[in-house]
């Protein structure tokens, strides 16, 4: 694998149209992510609590993925897990959940064929996102602590 890849760009908006591009997945590959049906903003914290299943490792968590939207047309939130309690929660942003549903069967068979790929152009790489202190309820101040 090249090591230009902290140089490429993470796609938003209009700039980002998953059919053409080239996603450098690297960065997750060691992780273990929990999958769920999205549920409002895409980017958002929410999701269907009782589709959450996991934990998944990398190419477990692109079936998953890509096997929900093939087959139900549901847009999945993918969750990093982590032990940390103090560490605020990451979760893929849209356009990479679009991206490994667009090609999670491409993205499968090179893991399987691993080494095929090796000179692969990327263009963008994988974006994480993560909850800030106010969007995470074990952080906010208490209904009680607040009246005293």
């Amino acid at each position: 694998m090249s090591d230009n890849t902290q140089d490429l760009p993470v796609k938003e908006g209009d700039d980002f149209i998953a059919e053409f591009e080239t996603m450098n997945l690297d960065s997750l590959r060691d992780k273990q992510f929990m999958v769920a049906v999205s549920n409002g903003k895409r980017n958002g914290p929410t999701f269907i609590c009782s589709s959450l299943y996991g934990p998944y490792d990398f190419y477990e968590m692109v079936e998953q993925v890509g096997c929900m939207w093939r087959n139900h047309q549901h847009h999945a939130k993918v969750i990093v897990c982590s032990k940390d309690p103090s560490k605020p929660q990451e979760r893929l942003d849209e356009n990479t959940t679009d991206y490994i549903e667009c090609h999670y069967d491409k993205i499968v068979v090179e893991g399987l064929i691993a080494g095929a790929f090796e000179d692969k152009q990327y263009t963008c790489k994988a974006n994480v996102i993560d909850y800030t202190d106010e969007e995470d309820p074990r952080k906010q101040e208490s209904k009680e602590d607040a009246a005293e």
